[in-house]
């Protein structure tokens, strides 16, 4: 009966991605249940699924290859195994919980998407969100706070964001100062953590930002070094909260602003600023032969290796690298528009088109983009 009613709840949440997933599921599941007899048989003949089995094929999953043939199979797999699934998502351990919830956010990642996983991700946070009112035996308000890190991660992997995550928020902003009136302290690192999670995947509410940062504040910024990853990310914070929380910025209270505008002046270095890529020494050796600066700067939380600071120009060098299916914003894209949202032109010179260039051919590419921006006249 719980489980019935677990699932239609959370087929209700979703309109877009975990409908269509389910509809998709059961349409595979139709379709192919011929081809994929020998595993149905073959996990039906196994009984109930350890937590330990259940884990190894939702890995399984991931690992394979995504083509029609193994989705096809795989999924019916996956539908057989949805009731073990979900009772190992929401009895036992909450270490073993999260650590299967991870692999179940991984199906998010797959491209294309071809797995039923919303409904699994909406089961675990149904039954979680009742039980973290209070600390657990022998759990500290920092393991709270990693935790619930864990959680929003999970979902922003899915690119799912139910209402009930809702509930995470108010349990920040209603229980924290609980337990922090009761003793129990969060540090300084944990709380920049969470709070720059939780902008940063665009999961939070101004109530549980403006919590963090008071527990945040407790710690002097005199203590803070100027390279080190806390001020990293409350330069990351400000700036987000900046350019993109400008509603978050309003309902903040006058200690937290304060705090804010105190992190925004202070030195940050970043040691990323003075290592050189083959392609950012290059492409500032060019570009000095044409007159631009390329001077070295940082700002906010980002490290400009080759800029004009007087003429706020930034030209970014863009090395090569993936970047995981679904996610909303590629760093390189969030750096480009907060930069642009400060006033900045940003001009990205990709490594792929870079790299196949000679000595001439690469005075040329600098030369016709430094016209194509208006940067050169001649």
């Amino acid at each position: 009966m719980l489980h019935f009613m677990l699932h239609v709840s959370a087929l209700s949440i979703f309109r877009g991605a975990g409908r269509d997933e389910s509809i998709k599921s059961v349409k595979l599941a139709t379709n192919t249940t011929d081809a994929a007899g020998a595993s149905t048989s073959a996990d039906a003949a196994r009984g109930v699924l350890s937590r330990a089995e259940v884990l190894e094929f939702v890995k399984e999953l991931k690992r394979d290859p995504p083509d029609e043939e193994a989705v096809a199979r795989q999924s019916v797999r996956l539908n057989n195994a949805s009731p073990d699934l979900q009772r190992n998502l929401i009895d036992g351990d909450i270490v073993e919980r999260l650590e299967l919830l991870g692999a179940v956010a991984n199906l998010g990642t797959i491209p294309g998407r071809p797995y039923a996983y919303a409904i699994h991700m909406v089961v675990f946070l149904e039954e979680y969100s009742k039980i973290i009112e209070t600390l657990r035996d022998g759990e500290t308000i920092s393991d709270r706070a990693h935790e619930l890190r864990e959680v929003l991660l999970c979902f922003h992997r899915t690119g799912l964001s139910p209402d009930r995550l809702k509930l995470i928020y108010s349990h920040i902003e209603r229980d924290f100062p609980q337990f922090e009136a009761a003793g129990a302290l969060l540090p300084m690192p944990d709380a920049v953590s969470l709070c720059h999670t939780m902008l940063a995947t665009g999961l939070s509410s101004p109530g549980a930002v403006a919590v963090l940062l008071r527990s945040a504040l407790r710690e002097p910024l005199i203590h803070v070094q100027d390279d080190s990853q806390e001020l990293r990310l409350l330069k990351a914070i400000e700036m987000l909260i900046r350019v993109d929380f400008l509603y978050t910025q309003e309902q903040l209270p006058p200690e937290v602003t304060e705090y804010l505008a105190l992190i925004r002046d202070l030195r940050f270095y970043d040691r990323e600023l003075r290592r050189d890529t083959t392609l950012s020494y290059q492409l500032a050796f060019f570009l000095r032969k044409h007159g631009f600066p390329a001077k070295r700067k940082m700002l906010g939380p980002y490290a400009l290796k080759v800029c004009d600071p007087e003429e706020r120009i930034n030209f970014e060098p863009v090395e090569e690298r993936s970047w995981r299916f679904g996610m909303v914003e590629v760093p390189v894209a969030r750096k480009k528009r907060h930069l642009e949202a400060l006033g900045w032109r940003s001009i990205e010179v990709q490594a792929t088109a870079w790299k196949g260039l000679d000595y001439d051919a690469k005075a040329l590419y600098i030369r016709k983009l430094l016209k194509e921006n208006e940067l050169l006249t001649m």
